[in-house]
């Protein structure tokens, strides 16, 4: 049990490398392929040896090894969330290991990550890996015979997420929501269905509206900054992912039954 857990802790730090290289490249526009890992200052090839997640970070004590340039602590902070989320698969949701929802729950984990670190650092959400999460997250929906609530799902994420864009650039006079919080909607849509949509944009909206109050009262932001929204989303749908069900059962039995 503990090698398995093992090997899929070092799978997961494996793929939140690939996510790094994700979160750099694509709001940027670059390819994701080629060329092969590189230092984003002096632009030269990483040596394989120098390249191990986690490890290779502390080993060149957070820094290139050509040009001496810090390299982002962000690298292993994605690296070491990945592997314990993924970890966190079969702990939380008792999925088997290397299991067909293992694989469909890393797809959706990443993909969030993905999400969280690239709209943190770029205020950008790049669009290809949406489109592949939604068709994941239909063809998960329909091996478990919810590919309507999935469909539903998606409807109601766009609507939602758009209707409350609108609303606030008439009110407010600018943008409030940017066309990515929009597509990410559809996304938790089309993996979590239409009830796991609702319970992650109420999180999300409870999370993003908690961390906005802090940071005006703190001074660190004004009312007229930008504040980064798909991270509060994204960890409403983490939390869905692992509690929505949960979530759903306690507000049935508790509203909706009495």
């Amino acid at each position: 049990m503990l090698v398995n857990y093992f090997i899929v802790f070092v799978f997961g730090a494996i793929i939140g490398s690939f996510l790094n290289v994700c979160i750099y490249r694509l709001p940027r526009g670059k390819s994701i392929v080629w060329p092969p890992s590189y230092c984003p200052h002096c632009e030269k090839k990483i040596p394989w040896l120098e390249n191990f997640p986690i490890i290779s970070y502390f080993l060149l004590r957070g820094k290139c090894g050509r040009c001496d340039e810090k390299i982002s602590v962000r690298y292993p902070i994605v690296e070491v969330l990945t592997g314990l989320l993924f970890l966190s698969v079969p702990v939380i949701l008792g999925f088997g290991v290397w299991s067909l929802e293992f694989y469909f729950s890393a797809a959706f984990i990443s993909f969030l990550i993905l999400n969280f670190f690239s709209d943190l650092e770029t205020e950008l959400i790049p669009d290809s890996p949406i489109y592949i999460i939604i068709f994941i997250g239909l063809f998960y929906s329909f091996t478990k015979g919810g590919i309507i609530s999935s469909l539903v799902g998606i409807i109601l994420g766009f609507f939602i997420l758009y209707s409350i864009g609108l609303l606030g650039k008439l009110f407010y006079k600018k943008d409030v929501l940017g066309d990515g919080d929009v597509k990410l909607a559809t996304a938790f849509g089309a993996f979590l269905g239409w009830q796991g949509l609702l319970v992650s944009l109420l999180l999300g909206y409870i999370i993003g509206g908690t961390i906005s109050l802090f940071l005006v009262l703190t001074k660190t932001k004004t009312l007229k900054d930008y504040i980064p929204f798909a991270p509060s989303l994204t960890l409403g749908a983490l939390i869905t992912l692992y509690y929505g069900s949960h979530i759903i059962n306690f507000y049935v039995a508790n509203f909706l039954l009495n």
